[in-house]
């Protein structure tokens, strides 16, 4: 990867900050299920570590603190804080993880401690959802080895023949593989036809057209933007892989860990709570 590649992915990444500090408070917001995460870190720079004088706002402030840092951090959206302690008391009794729950996602419902079986992906269901992750992996795998690869994959229009072209030649689809044909290179132009093509395994035709192209004097400044161009293509392809095989991940996990925690037929109730009948006499 050249100089100006990488100054320019530099300047590309520096532009990007500020879209990635909004995305972390979108995630925030959406971690919390509230917009108050962001209201009270603007409310403390504004106004410090002063306490509140009111005594009953305090509470309820530190009350709604306390339910936004339980949702931040163990990333289960609990609609109070008394719910929040019913969950970890339910989750410590029943030797429940809670990042298990959390990777439920919606599939669990943290007030009533209850998977919501009516809503469980089928056996095949999983199945894709684990062959759609596989994917998204693989692509992302190859678009990382994509990215730094310093071969710039052209075509023949006239043959309809790809090959990959570098400053220092080119070559069929093959030549980038150990002991491969070799690649066709500009000095070695001036041999025979018929032993070039022997060579490299493209045709006669082939050999023809790709030794003007070398003899070209804007060749060189061409297969570098063209590679410069090939690398942006990729970057965005990787960017949008990464994506979705993280958002094809915790649809996969959240089933998987749904289903495992519903085969174990966990009581809801809290042990050591006993329910308020209304009995009489």
């Amino acid at each position: 990867m050249d100089s100006t590649t990488v100054s320019n992915l530099a300047q590309s990444f520096s532009l990007a900050v500020p879209l990635l500090i909004a995305a972390a408070f979108a995630w925030a917001i959406y971690r919390a299920g509230s917009r108050q995460v962001v209201v009270r870190r603007l409310w403390q720079l504004v106004h410090g570590k002063q306490e509140i004088a009111d005594p009953q706002i305090r509470a309820f402030v530190e009350e709604e603190a306390s339910l936004l840092s339980f949702r931040m951090l163990a990333g289960v959206p609990v609609s109070s804080l008394e719910k929040a302690h019913q969950l970890i008391d339910w989750a410590k009794s029943n030797d429940i993880q809670m990042y298990r729950l959390r990777l439920c996602g919606d599939l669990f419902d943290p007030d009533t401690r209850q998977i919501r079986v009516e809503d469980l992906p089928s056996e095949w269901a999983l199945g894709l959802k684990c062959a759609r992750l596989l994917l998204c992996v693989l692509l992302t795998v190859a678009s990382v080895g994509i990215l730094f690869f310093d071969r710039t994959l052209m075509k023949i229009n006239e043959t309809e023949r790809h090959f990959f072209a570098t400053p220092s030649g080119l070559g069929t689809l093959g030549s980038a593989i150990p002991f491969g044909p070799s690649p066709l290179k500009a000095v070695e132009c001036s041999r025979p036809v018929s032993a070039n093509a022997a060579r490299t395994a493209f045709t006669e035709r082939e050999v023809e057209i790709l030794c003007g192209v070398l003899k070209a004097s804007e060749t060189p400044a061409y297969l570098k933007t063209a590679l410069n161009d090939q690398r942006w293509e990729t970057a965005k392809l990787l960017l949008i892989s990464a994506v979705l095989a993280w958002m094809s991940f915790f649809s996969w996990a959240s089933g998987f860990a749904a289903h495992k925690l519903s085969k174990r037929r966990i009581d809801p109730a809290i042990s050591g709570i006993q329910l308020n009948l209304a009995l009489h006499d």
